[in-house]
């Protein structure tokens, strides 16, 4: 399953490069971070959370389906890792300051001159 999950974002990465695009290792991980903080609010059904991560993603990527795929791929693994290792829900609270700065660095990321 992880070897999957490596040869698919592995992929991924190869059709970004392909397609001229100029994103670096920041911009891939601000969209791997949003998707590991939606995978565990999609599970502890914070839905107003994975709403506000989804409008952020909306408003600052490029709009590339290889972007879209990225935050798809890192929400099911941290979906399904969060399954398998018995995490325990955050607290309201912690979970929105999560999205909150991890919603700003996907900000200052995609938004740097």
């Amino acid at each position: 399953m992880r070897l999957f999950r490596l040869l698919y974002l592995t992929l991924i990465l190869m059709l970004w490069l392909t397609e001229g695009l100029a994103l670096d290792d920041a911009h891939f991980s601000a969209i791997k971070h949003l998707g590991q903080i939606n995978g565990v609010a999609l599970h502890c059904k914070a839905l107003a959370e994975t709403q506000r991560i989804k409008r952020a993603l909306v408003l600052n990527l490029p709009k590339r389906r290889q972007l879209g795929d990225l935050f798809d791929a890192e929400t099911n693994a941290s979906f399904l890792r969060f399954i398998e290792e018995s995490g325990t829900c955050p607290n309201p609270d912690l979970l929105r300051k999560q999205v909150d700065e991890a919603i700003l660095q996907l900000e200052a990321t995609f938004n740097r001159q």
